[in-house]
């Protein structure tokens, strides 16, 4: 590759850059290169788990009530960006929830929700999990790390939400 073509790759003034390419600039400064792919079509990525919320959270019963993407409070000085998948309402009390379709970094995901645990504190919270064979493994190989929270099965989850009761605290696959 030429200096002036990698001068023009570097000042942004190339409209194609091939994989090859990307490939000899990060040898040279000793990286690994990385391409993520993201599917076409609907605009929304997260389809797949708005769905799962809406399946899950469609038995609420009265006289509890539920919201999605509930903004935890603010936090004076510093502006609040986070928020639970789902919170549901009733008898006093809150139940907060998250989905996470695919166990990845297990640390990162158990910080984030300590984090929020602790900035907005409920009396129940949910961890949903997409049932997946990755995920359970990944579920078995780091149980240790899941220890407060414990295994519940989704048909008391499931019965307690139809009774308008709050379902405790605990994992579920869903």
């Amino acid at each position: 590759m030429s200096r002036a073509h990698y001068g023009r790759i570097e000042s942004g003034n190339v409209e194609k850059l091939t994989l090859l390419e990307t490939n000899r600039i990060a040898a040279i400064l000793g990286l690994n290169p990385s391409v993520r792919l993201y599917p076409a079509g609907a605009p929304i990525r997260d389809a797949g788990h708005a769905d799962r919320l809406q399946r899950f959270i469609a038995p609420i019963a009265k006289p509890m009530k539920c919201r999605l993407e509930v903004p935890l409070p603010v936090i004076e000085g510093r502006p609040e960006l986070r928020a639970w998948d789902v919170v549901i309402f009733g008898e006093g009390q809150r139940t907060a929830i998250e989905l996470e379709m695919r166990l990845r970094d297990v640390q990162a995901v158990i910080r984030r929700i300590d984090l929020k645990r602790r900035d907005d504190p409920t009396e129940h919270f949910l961890l949903l999990i997409a049932d997946t064979r990755t995920n359970r493994l990944v579920l078995a190989e780091y149980a240790g790390l899941f220890v407060d929270w414990p295994r519940l099965k989704p048909s008391a989850v499931r019965r307690a939400l139809e009774a308008g009761q709050h379902p405790g605290t605990g994992i579920v696959l869903v």
